[in-house]
């Protein structure tokens, strides 16, 4: 017997989806822009594995990174993109959604 999908499965965003990146989306939500070491501290990653997800949502678009001189120091700071905050809300929607269904909540 063949299993069926999950109506929902193909509309999950899978770059979002990633636990690390759904935290630093989730993390840049709530602010205006970020720094790479409050980020890094904020969720106990390593540089690069924080830059590594980093890319990831900046090559979808959902992130900008801005690099800038503080003094003699390079500053790198993170912020969410309009199309990274509609994804984002896309995406717990869905899941809200999701919750629902599980819960037998969905006809109201």
């Amino acid at each position: 017997m063949r299993m069926s999908k999950h109506p929902t499965h193909d509309q999950i965003d899978a770059t979002i989806h990633q636990r690390t990146r759904l935290a630093i989306m989730v993390s840049l939500a709530a602010v205006e822009s970020m720094g790479f070491d409050e980020v890094k501290s904020q969720l106990q990653l390593t540089d690069g594995n924080l830059s590594t997800h980093v890319a990831s949502l900046e090559k979808a678009g959902y992130v900008k990174v801005t690099k800038s001189f503080k003094g003699k120091k390079t500053h790198t700071a993170f912020a969410v993109t309009a199309k990274g905050r509609k994804a984002l809300t896309s995406y717990l929607d869905l899941l809200e959604r999701m919750i629902d269904q599980a819960r037998g909540d969905a006809g109201g």
